[in-house]
C-alpha cells in the first residue's frame, strides 16, 4: 500500500512556499518532495492540488504596490530606493473542497495501470481531514494492488506568503522592483527559487496639475521547485511563473503621512508539473512484485485573472507601512514593510 498521505505533504509544503502555517505542518509525519508524486495519478494530482495554485497565484500577484507615486519618496536625492518584506494571504473559503475521479490511466513502457477511484467525493487539499480512502490498482482489468489516497491537509481560512523586495527609480518617470529568493533547500523537501521583476512608470507626470498620480506596471514572476538530490525526482519537478499588468491611482493627504491607492490588474499564472511515477504491483499468479516507472506531465491556471484592489500606506520617518484587499476569483489582504531611503 501506498501511503500517499504521508509523501504528497512535502511537495504541498514547498509548492506554497509558506502556504502551510509552521503550527499545521510539524505534527505530521512528512517525506522528501521527489517522493511526493511519485505514486499519485496525473487526474489525481491535478485536482487535488488546483487550489494550491490558486492560492499561490493570488499570493504572487499580490503586494506588488503601495502608492501610484513614481519618485519622491525617499530621502535620498535623485534615486529612491525600498528594502522591505510583502506579506500577503489568499483566502480560501471559496476554494474548491472535493471533486470525483472515476480512474486514472497510467501508461508505461510495457503495460497501461490503473487506479479506480472510490463513487464518492474526494477531497482536495482543502478538504475534508477525514481518514484516508483507498484505491484499486488494476493492470488489464485485474487487481494488482491498492494505494491509499491522501485526505484533505490544509484547514486554514488564509494561505498566508511572505516576499522580500526591492525598489529602485527613478528615470523618466520609471522605476523598478525586484523580488528575488535564491535556490535554497528545505530540509529532506527539495529546494526552492524565485525571481520576479516589475517595471513601472507615471502617467501624472504628463498631466499638469493632476489632483492624484497615476501609474501602470508590468510584472513578470518565476517559482521553481526542485526534489532532493537522492529522489526519484531530483530534477525540477514544478516550473512557475506568471505575468500582471495593473493601472494604480494614489492620493496622499496633504495633513499627515497617509496615503490611500488602489488599482486594477490583469494577471496570469501557471504551473508546469513533470514527474515519475513509480508502483510495485504483485505479478499474476505469485507472490512476486515488481517496480514500474512512468513519466507524468500536466499544466495548471491559476483561477485569478482580473482583481481590484484598495489600500493605505503610512509612512513614518524612513518606515513605510501598507495593507490593501483586493476582490478577485481568490481575494487576498496584502501588508508590507519597509525603508524608503
Amino acid at each position: 500500500m501506498h501511503t500517499l498521505q504521508a509523501r504528497l505533504l512535502p511537495f504541498l509544503i514547498v509548492l506554497a512556499v509558506l502556504v502551510v502555517p509552521p503550527s499545521q505542518a510539524q505534527n505530521r509525519d512528512t517525506d522528501e518532495l521527489g517522493g511526493a508524486l511519485s505514486s499519485i495519478g496525473q487526474q489525481y494530482a491535478d485536482n487535488y492540488t488546483q487550489p494550491i495554485t490558486d492560492a499561490l497565484g493570488a499570493n504572487l500577484n499580490a503586494g506588488l504596490f503601495r502608492t501610484a507615486e513614481v519618485g519622491g519618496e525617499g530621502i535620498i536625492p535623485v534615486i529612491d530606493v525600498y528594502v522591505g518584506v510583502a506579506g500577503m494571504g489568499a483566502l480560501t473559503s471559496g476554494s474548491k473542497t472535493a471533486f470525483r475521479l472515476s480512474e486514472d490511466d497510467i501508461p508505461t513502457d510495457d503495460k497501461t495501470l490503473t487506479i479506480e477511484y472510490p463513487d464518492e467525493d474526494l477531497p482536495t487539499v482543502f478538504g475534508e481531514e477525514n481518514s484516508p480512502r483507498n484505491a484499486t490498482l488494476k493492470e488489464n482489468g485485474q487487481e494488482v494492488g491498492d494505494v491509499e489516497l491522501p485526505p484533505g491537509l490544509l484547514d486554514t481560512p488564509i494561505a498566508p506568503l511572505a516576499i522580500p523586495q526591492i525598489g529602485v527609480g527613478t528615470v523618466f518617470g520609471t522605476d523598478a522592483q525586484v523580488r528575488f529568493l535564491p535556490e535554497t533547500s528545505i530540509s529532506d523537501y527539495g529546494s526552492v527559487s524565485l525571481f520576479g521583476l516589475s517595471v513601472r512608470h507615471s502617467l501624472s507626470q504628463y498631466i499638469p496639475l493632476s489632483p492624484v498620480n497615476l501609474a501602470v506596471q508590468g510584472t513578470w514572476q518565476s517559482l521553481s521547485l526542485s526534489g532532493s538530490d537522492d529522489s526519484i525526482n531530483s530534477g525540477e519537478i514544478v516550473d512557475a511563473s506568471g505575468w500582471a499588468l495593473n493601472a494604480q491611482v494614489s492620493k496622499s493627504l496633504p495633513v499627515a503621512p497617509i496615503t490611500f491607492y488602489g488599482g486594477l490588474q490583469y494577471e496570469q499564472f501557471g504551473v508546469d508539473v513533470g514527474y515519475t511515477f513509480e508502483a510495485t504491483t504483485n505479478q499474476r499468479g505469485n507472490s512476486q512484485t515488481s517496480t514500474t516507472t512512468s513519466t507524468v506531465s500536466f499544466e495548471q491556471d491559476a483561477s485569478n485573472n482580473v482583481r481590484a484592489l484598495a489600500g493605505v500606506s503610512v509612512t513614518l520617518a524612513v518606515i513605510q507601512l501598507n495593507v490593501d484587499y483586493a476582490l478577485a476569483s481568490n481575494n487576498t489582504v496584502s501588508a508590507g514593510v519597509g525603508i524608503t531611503l
